[in-house]
């Protein structure tokens, strides 16, 4: 700026000299003013570039939470069938154990493990029609 005002003749002037560092600074705060938003938009386009390149790969998104049907309670492979499953079998091989035994009353057995396993699913909140003891 000193070398303009030469040129022009005007440093011995303090009016001139005032002017023309007010005018040197705006234009120094104007430059730094116009590196900062052009530095702010490269970083912008560099975050939205590398988030672009992120969902891609699909490797660095947060994965969505699938909830997977919920298991019947009473499904084949539930706790509360295994359990009226494994009672009805300890009956049947007790019934089993003393029809073996010539002194045993075994009359009815079969029907009171039957009944047995429909009241274990019952309690469960399993009952089923179908299942009739006779």
């Amino acid at each position: 700026m000193r070398n303009i005002a030469t040129k022009l003749g005007l440093t011995g002037s303090a009016i001139w000299r005032d002017a023309l560092s007010k005018a040197a600074a705006s234009l120094e705060g104007d430059a730094y003013h116009m590196t900062r938003l052009v530095l702010l938009v490269l970083a912008l386009m560099l975050a939205l570039a590398a988030g672009g390149v992120q969902a891609q790969n699909g490797n660095l998104l947060p994965p969505v939470q699938s909830l997977k049907p919920s298991q019947s309670p009473c499904g084949a492979g539930s706790q509360s069938v295994r359990v009226c499953n494994d009672d009805f079998r300890s009956c049947s091989s007790l019934c089993a154990a003393q029809a073996l035994d010539p002194s045993a009353e075994i009359a009815g057995c079969s029907l009171r493990c039957c009944s047995q396993f429909k009241a274990c699913l019952s309690i469960r909140g399993c009952a089923s029609r179908s299942i009739n003891c006779f």
